[in-house]
């Protein structure tokens, strides 16, 4: 079966990635930590419930923070292509496309539709804002590809950055602000997925997706 044009240039771009990470962690022993890293990254920012932020933590305590994010944030790039593609072969299942009805979903759309990009962007940045919802939407909302991934890869890199800085603390004090983030995305992820669903049921009835939104 011959690939389109998007599968080829992702399978060569992952391929020239993967070559110079490799070539990297082989002749740099002292990074070659960083090269475990990108691979985890990978399946930690797909849906396989893999926590990424505690990676970052951790890698922070070995490496300059802005180092940390850099090469997380281009190992985050490896499954925003795969899971949209596949994202959008599924929708077209009749049992799949039935969440387009979802009280959460329409409520959802409501908002992404408004500005994608920046939902993407914060959806990246923001831990407490569940990005599974984000990852849904763009492809089933016919949202650019190529945005998409940018938005990702730029809220990304600050959210990364702030983590591996949070390595560089000593652990009590580490341990005092994880303790408060995760109460705060517990607390967050409900307020939202309520208010989401109290949008849906206000609104007169489901959003058209749109491909022409910035």
């Amino acid at each position: 079966m011959r690939l389109n044009k998007a599968w080829r240039i992702y399978l060569l771009s992952l391929g020239a990635l993967l070559l110079a990470a490799g070539t990297t962690a082989f002749s740099l022993p002292d990074y070659r930590n960083l090269f475990y890293l990108f691979l985890y990254s990978a399946p930690s920012n797909s849906f396989i419930p893999v926590p990424h932020d505690p990676a970052m933590i951790f890698f922070g305590r070995l490496y300059r923070p802005e180092l940390v994010a850099l090469v997380a944030a281009v190992g985050t790039l490896i499954p925003c292509f795969i899971d949209y593609k596949a994202i959008s072969f599924a929708f077209q299942a009749e049992k799949l496309r039935k969440i387009r009805d979802s009280k959460v979903y329409r409520g959802a759309l409501y908002y992404f539709l408004k500005a994608p990009f920046i939902c993407v962007f914060l959806a990246a940045l923001l831990p407490f804002i569940p990005f599974y919802i984000i990852r849904v939407l763009s492809p089933t909302s016919g949202y650019a590809l190529s945005r998409y991934m940018l938005a990702v890869f730029l809220g990304r890199i600050p959210r990364y950055y702030l983590f591996a800085l949070l390595g560089t603390l000593p652990i009590l004090p580490l341990l005092l602000v994880v303790s408060i983030v995760l109460i705060v995305c517990a607390l967050s992820y409900a307020v939202i997925k309520r208010h989401l669903v109290s949008r849906s049921e206000g609104s007169p009835g489901p959003v058209q997706p749109t491909h022409s939104r910035v």
